[in-house]
């Protein structure tokens, strides 16, 4: 047996696709190997009953037959090839997307941690500026003091 063929079809497999025992046909081949294989079985006639082309079990396959099978095959890979490619794609997107919508979290948060950052800093500059004031005011009246202090005649004792 060479890969690829099929020795036999399980009991369970025929009545999961509702295959009669004895007679495979290729509906059933279309359901179960698709439809590259089911065009093949509705070209070519059927040989000694077994529901399958001749070239099939001979190897009797012209150049031509087999240039369309090989192109067949390389526009499925292709069709496969984009499939694959416009998911991954989509995926690359959605990640994109995902990620710009951190971003955008990250930002938001960031733009309220610096308001509050700037709304303490103002509030510490103010109680700066006013305790410079304080102190103004409290070195000017020790100024004054000072000046009165000299005035004041010192008693000898």
């Amino acid at each position: 047996m060479h890969p690829g063929e099929v020795a036999s079809i399980s009991p369970s497999l025929r009545a999961h696709y509702n295959m009669p025992q004895n007679d495979v046909t290729s509906s059933h081949f279309g359901t179960l190997f698709g439809p590259y294989l089911t065009q093949q079985l509705q070209a070519k006639p059927l040989m000694h009953g077994f529901g399958l082309p001749g070239s099939f079990l001979d190897g009797s396959t012209t150049s031509d037959e087999a240039g369309g099978r090989q192109l067949s095959l390389a526009e499925q890979r292709r069709k496969r090839r984009m499939i694959s490619n416009r998911e991954s794609a989509r995926r690359s997107r959605m990640r994109k997307q995902k990620h710009l919508s951190e971003l955008w979290s990250q930002v938001i948060h960031l733009q309220s941690a610096n308001r509050q950052l700037l709304d303490e800093l103002n509030r510490v500059m103010r109680e700066r500026d006013q305790i410079a004031l304080e102190n103004d005011r409290l070195r000017h009246e020790e100024s004054e003091l000072q000046k009165k202090l000299e005035k004041v005649p010192v008693e000898s004792f």
